[in-house]
């Protein structure tokens, strides 16, 4: 009898409307979950490095991460090409002692991994072995930095899977109108300049090891550490670098500098053709730096509208109670210096006018105006539960630290994140709104058939994918 029941209610939940489905997830409630943040060791190294530690003894594996911040930020003139293809011609040639193949088929013989990423503020390798190979291990990887190589027939392999893929990127409409969106917003710096095939091409073997040169030289590291590891291990590992007496040319991106790119922008539709039955569609605009003041406000605000799942208003009212979107939402992306945020919907082609128009209503003051008590607690409540993730495991534990003290917050950060949030009130959420919420500071870009241009009656902007 139990289990017919049990079919019964299967049955009936996939049988629901989407509008049901959206309300039944909103009356689910939770109460906020209680966890301490972990304690996490910090010490100087010797060598300069700051060390990161959370010992877990649960296996018999060691996990690292070694920042070393020097990035795409500071090339300065050079092509943003270059980052990218140092980043896969160095960790497939290993280095002097080690050379090719050899490097990592060395490693994976001892159950190692090993892997190099350079973003926009740093350059990241990683690492895990088992604790029993460590003797083994340590001095391969030790090796990749005091001796380091680059094979130019490997580069040349690299160019041509690079060059592969810039031809396919335009393939994915959400990929495409964000890279797009990203372009615009970030106009006349490297971190909104995309890859062009001519460039790729013209980067020769010197620019890739004058760059590698100023990442090894780099004096401001980080050294990531969890699981079964000893510190002791590491007293010769990096090696003494002189401290610099300038801090090396890069780049600063600010919201001022972000705010006067929307606004050359203007209020024009941003058509990016392409043959597409699903429309993607973006608005995307500023925010501030990581560390002011409204950052709490702005993440609960943006739950409510956009990030909450079925929860948020985009997801309600756009796909679930009118049926006009496969997906809808928003996300933040707040670093050192500034911030962004992003409304997104993918949509049938003929219905990209309406759903334009109803992103843009969502937002208004007077829909933020009209948020209730009990949205704003069953927010807080979601946001505090999730916060939790952040810890789930110990390599993200550290990395949330250290992302802390990159982005200069203040002490207490992670202890104090559930609290700040808790604090929250509707008005916050109203000044917040009125500030970073308002669709006439956003960039609007759509990915999808020319024949999208009459919609939107002369305000549009036509540009192709590589424009």
């Amino acid at each position: 009898m139990k289990r017919i029941y049990l079919i019964l209610v299967i049955f009936s939940f996939y049988n629901l409307s989407a509008r049901e489905m959206g309300e039944f997830v909103s009356d689910i409630k939770f109460k906020p979950l209680k966890f301490e943040v972990p304690e996490i060791n910090s010490i100087k190294h010797p060598s300069g490095v700051e060390v990161f530690s959370l010992k877990n003894s649960e296996f018999p594996i060691v996990y690292a991460d070694f920042y070393v911040y020097h990035g795409r930020k500071h090339l300065g003139k050079r092509p943003v090409e270059i980052t990218k293809l140092l980043e896969d011609t160095w960790e497939l040639s290993g280095s002097k002692t080690y050379p090719k193949e050899k490097f990592l088929e060395t490693l994976e013989f001892y159950g190692a991994t090993f892997s190099v990423s350079i973003d926009y503020e740093k350059t990241i390798f990683s690492f895990s072995y088992l604790t029993s190979t460590e003797k083994e291990v340590l001095p391969i990887i030790q090796s990749f930095f005091e001796a380091p190589y680059l094979d130019e027939s490997l580069m040349l392999t690299t160019k041509g899977k690079l060059t592969e893929e810039i031809k396919r990127r335009n393939d994915n409409p959400t990929a495409l109108g964000s890279r797009k969106a990203k372009e615009a917003l970030f106009r006349g710096t490297l971190a909104g300049t995309s890859m062009q095939i001519p460039f790729l091409e013209a980067v020769k073997l010197k620019d890739l090891t004058e760059f590698q040169t100023e990442i090894l030289k780099e004096p401001k590291r980080r050294f990531l550490v969890t699981g079964d590891y000893e510190i002791k291990s590491y007293e010769n590992f990096f090696p003494k670098l002189d401290e610099k007496t300038n801090e090396p040319e890069s780049e600063l991106v600010t919201p001022s500098l972000l705010a006067e790119n929307v606004k050359k922008e203007g209020k024009d539709i941003r058509l990016v053709t392409k043959d597409v039955n699903q429309t993607f569609i973006s608005m995307i605009g500023v925010l501030p730096e990581h560390n002011h003041p409204d950052f709490y406000a702005i993440q609960v605000l943006n739950y409510i509208i956009g990030a909450g799942g079925f929860n948020s208003y985009y997801m309600r009212e756009i796909r679930n109670n009118r049926g006009l979107a496969y997906s809808a939402g928003s996300n933040t992306e707040f670093q050192e210096n500034y911030g962004t945020i992003q409304f997104f919907a993918m949509t049938k082609t003929e219905s990209a006018k309406e759903v334009l128009s109803l992103m843009r209503e969502l937002i208004q003051p007077k829909l933020i105006d009209s948020l209730t008590e009990e949205e704003l607690v069953r927010a807080k409540n979601a946001i505090i539960n999730q916060f939790v993730f952040q810890f789930e495991d110990d390599k993200r534990t550290l990395a949330s630290e250290v992302r802390r003290r990159d982005h200069k917050m203040p002490d207490g950060y992670l202890q104090n994140f559930r609290s700040e949030i808790d604090k929250l009130t509707l008005s916050d959420l109203k000044r917040v709104g009125k500030l970073y919420f308002q669709s006439d500071k956003l960039i609007v870009t759509v990915v999808g058939p020319n024949t999208l241009e009459s919609s939107w009656k002369g305000s549009v902007k036509v540009l192709n994918p590589e424009d």
